[in-house]
């Protein structure tokens, strides 16, 4: 058996692919092209921001415009809701994780959810320890509180109630 050496085999190789120059079917590119778009696409749409983001309050920039006291009660229920939404997945999280003793976890979340304001904020924050306990068995510590179900059932009960309950907020 006769065996060429490296430099040889490149040498032909080169040789062949200068007389038979390799083209990609038109087809193959636009293909490629749609497919990396897509990819592209679910990427950015991926990193879209959640409305429960800061910066996603729609109402803060109308608000420097206008008087109107329906769109500060708005602005300021997007800014609990957004506080809220990602403090139940936490909360969701600590009682998944404490699974053996309930009660040390309605006292974590009583100390930092108090329900003795005199204000709406008792009602959010009977929420968040009621949705914490519901919600528990679908917390899900490997994803971001972006991710996360809980996350979006708490922001999608807040974000349904009447803005004027968050007038005294």
């Amino acid at each position: 058996m006769v065996t060429a050496a490296p430099d040889v085999v490149a040498n032909i190789l080169i040789k062949i692919e200068k007389r038979i120059p390799m083209k990609i079917p038109f087809n193959f590119k636009f293909t490629l092209v749609i497919v990396s778009l897509f990819f592209c696409a679910q990427s950015i749409a991926a990193e879209a921001p959640k409305p429960w983001h800061f910066d996603s309050n729609i109402y803060r920039e109308l608000i420097q415009s206008s008087d109107d006291e329906m769109l500060l009660n708005k602005k300021i229920q997007w800014d609990e809701c957004s506080t809220m939404a990602p403090a139940t997945d936490r909360m969701a999280l600590g009682v998944q994780n404490n699974p053996d003793d309930p009660d040390f976890v309605r006292e974590m979340i009583l100390d930092l959810y108090p329900v003795d304001n005199d204000s709406f904020s008792d009602v959010i924050n009977q929420k968040i320890m009621d949705l914490a306990f519901e919600m528990a068995d679908v917390a899900d510590g490997d994803k971001s509180s972006d991710d996360s179900v809980v996350t979006q059932a708490a922001w999608d009960w807040c974000i349904a109630q009447d803005p004027q309950n968050f007038a005294d907020l």
